[in-house]
């Protein structure tokens, strides 16, 4: 059997040790450049110990008989008896999102490690065979289509190479389903490697970072040879969710791989140098900033105000308000319903939001009016217009022998969606406009606390990477899309004739501002 201690590569202790003795079902490794990720991941699909045993004084001892020693204050060695690339029926996908990254990045790395072990590159099935039978894959996921071709499969690992940010989360997680195996020593593993920002940005944070942070160690340390300071950190324990997977994010930076700072200092220098939002991404390794945000904008001190402070019934009351409902449609991916409320000098609050999946279009239509009921004791003719994304209007389902769109169902429940407008540019600038800050300090559009997850998304919607005047249409963008059909809708169309004749009430126009006599809300 072979071991990885027959290698002449062995990894830094440190961060690239801990990822590689992790048995967490969810790995994130990284977060700054430079850290050593594809290495890292390449030895990790087919190196891992799956299988080991006590020895003490040259002679094999059982788990019992090792215990014993320990109590005794005795020691003996670990020693791996199985890695991955020893059973036959073990299989590892290795994922890169084109294939020419596949080719330029990771598989050299993986040509210097697997070969070592007798491995053979199969172009036509694009895979490592190792002597075992085992077999390593090297695949993109280009697009949707790419994706289906793996997702069905039986894998024991799957690993997304230094780019899981440009992955949606819904792919990385149909992906998942197929980690599975009916051999007990091959626990299956997702690992992940990447940098701060892009699409994934959100999802990975909010799955990694901030359920497992990691933790400080000591002040910034003074590197004299690169002249930059540099915080020392440590992995937080894995994370057991409420189904019993475990999660874990290892952060490394460049200072974690001694290789490359001996190799290549001029990298170094190069990191240092950025701007500073990607210098603290990049060199740093930091979660709590995002370039390329399109919404650069966003304040939450001038964008999110107390629940508190704007309760319906409350601060104000029906007739010194136009109410509406957005919508972003969806059934696997979420449904997004947010609720606003507008004044009459056009300022709007989001004061709430419903974001549910796998519901039909009767089921959605049916979950708001009992959400909005049992909340507020709205009924659907209270609000002034539910304004909808146009794929409501697609004719998919058929009931009573006719055709029917999500629309259509919800009129069945005395829900009437009016069609918004889908410009993507021009609703990307006039929520941009909505959410500017003037001198005041009050933006024409503010969410309150209550609004979670659109609070969560704008302050990390990138721009598309061709198109800097519109959103990534990859990321996760239902609450802008929702919130963009409404404020097509109601924002650019102030006071004026066809707005009354569409459902605003006129006396709207004469009342007081939402929460008061002023029009400056206090702000968060």
């Amino acid at each position: 059997m072979t071991s990885p201690s027959e290698v002449a590569f062995k990894p830094h202790k440190g961060k690239q040790t801990e990822f590689l003795k992790s048995s967490a079902s969810w790995i994130f490794y990284g977060g700054a450049r430079g850290g050593g990720k594809s290495l890292m991941l390449s030895w990790k699909a087919a190196l891992t110990p799956r299988k080991w045993y006590y020895e003490r004084n040259r002679k094999k001892i059982t788990k019992e008989q090792a215990d014993h020693l320990k109590k005794e204050g005795k020691t003996c060695q670990v020693k791996v008896e199985r890695i991955s690339i020893d059973y036959p029926d073990y299989i590892a996908l290795l994922i890169r999102r084109t294939y020419p990254q596949l080719e330029r990045n990771l598989k050299p790395e993986c040509d210097k490690l697997y070969r070592l072990y007798g491995a053979k590159w199969q172009e036509r099935s694009k895979c490592y065979l190792f002597p075992s039978g085992a077999k390593v894959y090297l695949v993109h996921c280009q697009d949707r289509r790419a994706l289906d071709n793996y997702i069905g499969g039986n894998y024991n690992f799957i690993g997304i190479d230094d780019e899981a940010n440009q992955f949606p989360e819904d792919w990385v997680e149909e992906l998942s389903t197929s980690a599975r195996t009916d051999n007990q020593e091959l626990k299956p593993q997702i690992c992940l490697t990447s940098n701060p920002g892009n699409i994934g940005h959100i999802w990975l944070k909010k799955k990694f970072i901030d359920v497992c942070p990691p933790t400080t160690v000591g002040k910034p340390v003074y590197n004299d040879e690169f002249d930059v300071y540099y915080q020392k950190n440590k992995s937080g324990d894995a994370y057991v969710d409420e189904e019993g997977i475990s999660w874990q994010f290892i952060p490394a930076t460049v200072f974690d791989n001694p290789t490359l700072l001996h190799n290549d200092p001029a990298y170094v220098r190069k990191l240092k140098n950025l701007n500073p939002i990607l210098r603290a991404m990049w060199l740093e390794g930091r979660w709590d900033v995002f370039a390329g945000t399109f919404f650069d904008n966003w304040n939450p001190m001038h964008h999110v105000i107390p629940q508190s402070d704007f309760q319906y019934g409350v601060h104000f009351k029906k007739g010194n308000h136009a109410l509406y409902r957005f919508y972003d449609y969806g059934t696997k991916a979420p449904f997004v319903c947010l609720f606003a409320a507008v004044d009459r000098d056009m300022n709007m609050i989001i004061f709430d939001e419903i974001t549910e999946t796998g519901l039909s279009a009767s089921k959605q239509a049916q979950f708001v009016n009992k959400y909005t009921w049992d909340k507020y004791k709205l009924k659907p003719t209270d609000f002034d217009d539910d304004i909808a994304d146009p794929a409501y209007w697609t004719k998919h389902s058929e009931k009573e022998g006719a055709l029917y769109s999500p629309a259509d169902f919800y009129s069945d429940e005395e829900i009437y969606l009016s069609k918004a407008n889908n410009d993507r540019k021009s609703g990307a600038k006039i929520v941009y406009e909505a959410l500017s800050v003037p001198d005041e300090g009050v933006p024409r559009m503010r969410f309150t606390e209550n609004c979670s997850q659109s609070i969560e998304t704008f302050p990390n919607l990138p721009s598309a990477e061709n198109d800097p005047e519109d959103i990534d249409t990859n990321a996760p963008d239902h609450h802008y899309d929702a919130t963009r059909y409404g404020c097509l809708k109601v924002l650019p169309n102030l006071v004026t004739a066809e707005i009354r004749k569409k459902g605003w009430r006129y006396r709207v126009l004469k009342s007081a501002p939402i929460g008061g006599g002023s029009t400056n809300w206090k702000s968060a």
